[in-house]
């Protein structure tokens, strides 16, 4: 695939949407519709920029995942702790106040931090790590007018209930399949 022609077509308070031409192995135009985070991408800073952080939180023998009202799908889904990543802050840093924020609690040890990776190929450039911590603290109600969030701390037995009759987000799915199967501490 070889990519002839890269334009914006809307650009949105938080996305932008942008309309790729490529030539397909026969020689085709094959257009291609994508949205992203950044307002002014161009072909050559396309997924180049990691905008998001989640949180894996263990607590105990416990991890902490939040029930969230995503619009974009209209319902709740089960997913970690997670958010942008500000400008100048690492992942890091946005994992300790993205956590604060959402659930009251706080990081105690940082384990592992992953590599960025995508979000959904199939729709945007969008790439968030993942940072593996242990956390402490008391859940708080996130007051966010625009956000609605209940946080809670589950075992392996109420993760594999969860995964067999609630909607995740497909990277919290992922680890707490893992997770609830074999163990990650």
């Amino acid at each position: 695939m070889e990519l002839k022609n890269f334009k914006q077509t809307k650009k949105g308070k938080f996305l932008s949407n942008y309309e790729l031409t490529y030539e397909n192995k026969e020689g085709k135009d094959k257009i291609y519709e994508m949205v992203s985070r950044e307002s002014n991408l161009s072909a050559s800073s396309v997924g180049v920029k990691t905008a998001g952080v989640a949180i894996a939180g263990f607590k105990d023998d416990r991890v902490l995942l939040i029930k969230e009202f995503r619009m974009g799908v209209n319902g709740y889904v089960w997913a970690f702790p997670a958010g942008l990543i500000d400008e100048g802050e690492t992942p890091a840093e946005a994992a300790v106040r993205e956590l604060k924020e959402e659930t009251g609690m706080d990081i105690v040890r940082i384990n592992d931090v992953l590599k960025p990776s995508f979000s959904c190929t199939g729709v945007t450039d969008e790439k968030s790590v993942i940072v593996f911590c242990d956390i402490d603290g008391n859940i708080e109600n996130c007051d966010f007018p625009d956000e609605e969030i209940y946080a809670g701390l589950y075992t392996k037995e109420e993760v594999r209930g969860l995964l067999e009759s609630e909607c995740f987000s497909a990277r919290t799915q992922a680890v707490c399949y893992l997770w609830a199967k074999e163990g990650y501490k």
